[in-house]
């Protein structure tokens, strides 16, 4: 009998089992080690670097190597500055796998690196591995749309998403990881059983990591650096500088914002936690999620509707502004205390008159007014290449009934919602977005950050332009509302007649958003040069008052500087031209 059970025993070893043992032998012979690649580098317009790999060390750990996390975790979490479930449940949770390292923390210092190598009798199963960690180059500047990395999660481990391996977590890391991350390698080494490697595996071919692919975006860094320097460390807000004729986002700010190079390593846990608390919302993207009124710059679109429809024309005039409007037993002001007087719908816009546009709203209604405010892009999301954009709001009839019921509002709303208060809520980006397809004959392009893109062999993938949609104005309703704008900036009662560019047509809107938590928000949006406009600025200051005295001076800051640059560079072609042409070149 025994000699039959030992007999049994040998031919399920040497036979029946013999695959699976020659597995376990295998993989206790071979360490696979991943070969991360290096990340795509993203630069601006110019050239200039925004984000780019360095070198780094990570320590990770083998689990088929650790006899006892615990005591792994004791002696290894001081040194690493980690919690030590965080290593046990790491090596414990590997049930697939277990002869891969495991990462525990990326971004680690070279001292500690040389701590763990002269003990390594003391941390069996700790390897350190030479990896790259991101780094971006100005610090603050740009952070919201670069974004950042993160470790990939269990939950999201998946064919192309390694445990431990680095993923886009926000902005244009996250919209094109793709691009970015390349193609991981890998390496075989042999080992012995105690995990003493004896060299490179011969019978397996190591695979060489493919870097990532180059972005160039469509961001002007100077842009990016006056416009933070204009808020800076007390005010909030957002500023969307956009190329009317491309859609190309030359600026994309919200203020207040971080340092995404605290998230280049585990960012710590005290300084996630004062991000989130901070109650000016560092993390929160303003330009492309915050909602506000749009306050009076959607009075060219109230505007708009009613000269599409045949309401009114440039020419119309109601009653008399007196500093107000009398609605039911409501009476509705003017921001100007003494009133307008008798105005036509230019310099209605000009002065921006609330009292015309309450009479204007009334006269064109509630479904034109929405169903404009909706063609106009409002509601909808401008589509551009970022995670995390919102919509707008545009309420209608069903949005009222349902909000406060059939008989809980009256026509009143669309006094407030004529000049661009109440219960309308656009993005920065949306209207930048639509003043651009005022700039730009109606036609509205898609916003978007990628220029082009570059594989490791060179070749170049440009990024073209694409339609966003037209706006329904006709080319003369579209005349009226472009002359009311430069009359904004250029007449003589002009709201933002103080930020007229010397020798450069701009036209542009003010508006003073009404705000239930303080201060006033400061509005403007202004566009240049009016004859060939090369770019639309957007500016939202939060709590800072009237647009006239504030975003309307930063937007006419934004808009000299490009223009300077443009001006500069043009100067520079021709010089070279005529240099060409002197030497006999065609």
């Amino acid at each position: 009998m025994l000699v039959l059970i030992l007999g049994s025993q040998l031919i399920n070893l040497q036979v029946i089992s013999h695959d699976d043992y020659l597995q376990i032998a295998e993989e206790n012979r071979i360490r696979v080690t991943p070969r991360t690649p290096v990340r795509g580098r993203i630069l601006d317009r110019e050239g200039r670097l925004l984000a780019s790999d360095r070198p780094s060390y990570t320590i990770s750990v083998v689990p088929s190597e650790v006899e006892d996390a615990e005591v792994l975790a004791a002696q290894l979490a001081p040194l690493l500055e980690v919690e030590p479930q965080q290593i046990i449940d790491k090596v414990r949770g590997r049930r697939f796998r277990r002869y891969e390292p495991i990462r525990i923390k990326r971004d680690v210092d070279f001292q500690t690196v040389c701590i763990i190598e002269e003990a390594a009798q003391l941390y069996p199963g700790v390897v350190q591995q030479l990896d790259h960690a991101r780094r971006y180059y100005h610090d603050n500047i740009a952070c919201h749309l670069l974004g950042y990395i993160g470790e990939v999660g269990e939950d999201e481990r998946d064919a192309d998403h390694r445990l431990g391996s680095t993923i886009g977590r926000l902005g244009v890391e996250r919209r094109y990881d793709r691009l970015l991350r390349g193609i991981e390698g890998v390496e075989y080494l042999e080992v012995t059983a105690t995990g003493r490697i004896l060299g490179p595996l011969q019978e397996k071919e190591n695979r060489d990591p493919i870097p990532g692919m180059e972005l160039v975006l469509t961001v002007d860094l100077d842009l990016q650096v006056l416009a933070d320097s204009l808020f800076g460390d007390t005010l909030a807000g957002a500023v969307v500088c956009l190329a009317p004729q491309t859609g190309e986002i030359l600026c994309l700010a919200s203020l207040p914002n971080y340092d995404a190079n605290l998230f280049s390593g585990r960012v710590a846990a005290e300084d996630y936690r004062a991000l989130l608390q901070n109650p000016d919302r560092p993390l929160f993207d303003r330009a492309i999620a915050g909602t506000y009124p749009p306050a009076s710059t959607a009075k060219l679109m109230t505007a708009g509707a009613a000269l599409q429809e045949g309401i009114i024309t440039s020419a119309t005039r109601f009653s008399p502004c007196f500093g107000g409007y009398q609605f039911g037993n409501r009476y509705f002001r003017c921001h100007k205390a003494s009133g307008h007087g008798s105005l036509d719908l230019y310099h209605a816009i000009e002065q921006s008159c609330d009292t015309y546009f309450y009479q204007l709203g009334l006269r064109l209604g509630l479904s034109n007014w929405s169903e404009h405010a909706r063609a106009a892009g409002f509601a909808a999301l401008c589509g551009i290449d970022l995670p995390g954009e919102k919509a707008g709001n545009v309420p209608d009839r069903d949005w009222y009934n349902r909000a406060y019921g059939e008989r809980g509002w009256t026509k009143a709303v669309l006094l407030n919602l004529a000049i661009g208060q109440g219960e309308l809520l656009v993005t920065p980006l949306s209207l930048a977005q639509y003043f651009g397809g005022l700039a730009n004959q109606g036609v509205v392009m898609r916003p978007h950050l990628l220029k082009n893109w570059r594989a490791p062999g060179g070749r170049v993938h440009v990024n073209e332009p694409e339609l966003g949609f037209e706006l329904p104005y006709s080319p003369e309703v579209l005349e009226v509302l472009v002359e009311s704008c430069i009359l904004v900036l250029e007449g003589a009662h002009g709201t933002a007649r103080g930020s007229r560019l010397p020798g450069i047509q701009m036209g542009g809107k003010t508006g003073t958003a009404e705000n239930p938590h303080g201060n006033e928000h400061s509005w403007f949006v202004g566009f240049a040069p009016v004859e060939n406009p090369e770019i639309v600025a957007a500016v939202i200051v939060e709590r800072a008052g009237h647009g006239s005295t504030v975003a309307a001076p930063f937007a006419r800051t934004l808009i000299l500087r490009y223009l300077e640059k443009l001006g500069s560079r043009q100067e520079r072609l021709v010089a070279n031209e005529s240099t060409e042409a002197e030497r006999g070149h065609p």
